[in-house]
């Protein structure tokens, strides 16, 4: 039987029977995990304040199946102050780590910038170079990642007047300035996002690729932190972050 101390954070719970959650959490030590919280739905439990999202968790669980069984939690530190824009961007992320990691397959970097990203949206920070970090790593932990300084074809190292274009699971290469379409991006774009330099222009770079190059990966389902976020923000306040 598996008994595993674990650092980690709620991504989504929903109710299980009568009396219990089943919980997915991203964990430090073994990525992500499901596992049924029992007998915590009542009003006297303990556990149920603390199965919320962005309340960092020490826990222990066990059993031999997929499934398993969430037995010590306690509190880790505080939980995240998250209101606004930053709220549904940390449900963004919480979303796109539920729909893509395997499970139990660990990511201990990725968990960091997980951790980094929430204090910064916590932190009031900018939103939008926050998601696009995300992203970008997220992508490259799961073996997605895209070289954006040099053209796949050749290796010839990417020139800022020069522009290119996106070739999902290959990477980028030049294209003719006369070419028409959206799958274009600047070299010197290219070469800011690479480097974390948020300019207007990079950022709306990274953004293209990372729809272009997460599409795939999460299907035809929609992203419901995306959807709310849509309904309830104007594009007069923020935009599209997402």
């Amino acid at each position: 039987m598996l008994v595993e101390q674990l650092t980690g954070f709620v991504l989504h719970r929903r109710f299980y029977r009568e009396t219990s959650y089943l919980t997915d959490l991203f964990t430090l030590e073994l990525g992500k995990v499901s596992a049924v919280a029992r007998g915590v739905r009542g009003n006297k439990s303990d556990k149920k304040s603390l199965l919320q999202s962005f309340q960092p968790l020490l826990l222990s669980i066990s059993g031999k199946h997929e499934l398993r069984n969430l037995n010590q939690l306690e509190s880790a530190g505080s939980m995240m102050k998250l209101v606004g824009h930053q709220l549904f961007s940390a449900m963004y992320l919480n979303e796109l780590l539920n729909r893509l990691l395997p499970k139990e397959v660990p990511h201990p970097e990725l968990f960091y910038c997980y951790q980094q990203s929430l204090k910064w949206l916590a932190s009031g920070g900018d939103i939008e170079p926050c998601l696009r970090q995300f992203e970008l790593m997220l992508l490259d932990d799961m073996g997605y990642g895209i070289d954006l300084t040099q053209e796949y074809e050749n290796g010839k190292t990417v020139e800022t007047d020069i522009d290119y274009c996106l070739v999902l699971e290959n990477g980028i290469r030049r294209i003719d300035k006369s070419a028409k379409g959206t799958n274009r991006f600047s070299g010197e774009a290219l070469l800011q996002v690479s480097n974390n330099v948020w300019t207007p222009n990079s950022l709306q770079c990274a953004k293209r690729i990372t729809r272009m190059a997460l599409a795939p990966l999460l299907g035809s389902k929609p992203l419901k932190s995306r959807e709310l976020f849509q309904q309830t923000w104007t594009t007069t306040n923020i935009g599209n972050v997402k």
